[in-house]
C-alpha cells in the first residue's frame, strides 16, 4: 500500500477525510467503486466557553483500521483534526496518544492559530 504525504494523494486513491460535527468526530472514508467504509476516525469533545475563558477541544480517542496503518493516513487525520476551523481559538487537549504525539511533532499547529 503507498505512503500518502497529502490529502490530495490520498484522495487518489479513494479516501476522504470529513467532519461530522453531529458525531464529534473527523472520519476517515475510503471508496472503492460504489462502496465507501469508514477506515478511521479522531474523536472530540468540546467544552463551551465561560466568563471569559476559552472552551476547549479534546481529541479523546482516534483509529485507523489495522491494514491501514503506516500508509500516513491516520497522520493526515490527526492533522486535519488540529487544524480544522472547530479548533480555533478553542483551548487543544489531547486525551488520545495518538493526537498528542502529533501535536508534539507538530507544535507550530498550536501556535499559528
Amino acid at each position: 500500500m503507498a505512503r500518502y504525504t497529502s490529502e490530495a494523494e490520498a484522495a487518489a486513491d479513494g479516501f476522504s477525510i470529513v467532519h461530522e460535527p453531529e458525531q464529534h468526530r473527523f472520519a476517515v472514508y475510503r471508496r472503492s467503486g460504489d462502496i465507501e467504509r469508514l477506515v478511521g476516525e479522531a474523536h472530540y469533545s468540546l467544552t463551551e466557553a465561560t466568563a471569559g475563558i476559552a472552551g476547549s477541544i479534546d481529541f479523546d480517542h482516534t483509529v485507523v483500521r489495522p491494514e491501514y496503518r503506516g500508509t500516513g493516513v491516520s497522520g493526515l487525520l490527526a492533522h486535519r483534526a488540529v487544524t480544522d476551523d472547530v479548533v480555533r481559538d478553542r483551548r487543544v487537549l489531547a486525551s488520545c496518544w495518538f493526537i498528542e504525539g502529533y501535536l508534539a511533532r507538530h507544535p507550530e499547529l498550536l501556535t499559528d492559530r
